[in-house]
């Protein structure tokens, strides 16, 4: 994995998602070191990662299972992380993209993106 490779993809879902998209982080799974992105802070990837972990292991208890992704829709915008066995994202987008093309566009997006820098 090379970061001019993780900053094309930066690159290709900022035009993807156009001015929906505030803010950007990739970061590495295992560690959560941030690795590429705009508009966040190196804390969000991590900050995020500890987020999924804690709901993965919420759903264990329950006897339930976390996929891949998630969305979530916050004030004024919605939040997708996508989890990767080597590499993670999360979008910030304003509250005009719509759920479901974020569910049907960006997600796909964002896990071809993470699957082709991570082979």
């Amino acid at each position: 994995m090379v970061i001019d490779a993780l900053d094309a993809i930066v690159d290709d879902l900022r035009r993807h998602v156009g001015d929906s998209l505030v803010a950007l982080d990739i970061w590495e799974s295992e560690s959560a070191l941030s690795l590429a992105g705009f508009g966040a802070t190196t804390a969000t990837g991590p900050m995020l990662h500890r987020m999924t972990e804690d709901l993965r292991n919420a759903a264990s208890l329950a006897g339930a299972s976390l996929d891949d992704y998630h969305v979530l829709t916050v004030a004024g915008g919605i939040i997708a992380v996508v989890s990767g066995p080597y590499l993670s994202a999360a979008l910030l987008m304003t509250d005009d993209a719509e759920p479901a093309w974020v569910l049907t566009s960006v997600v796909p997006a964002v896990r071809a993106a993470l699957d082709t820098a991570s082979a």
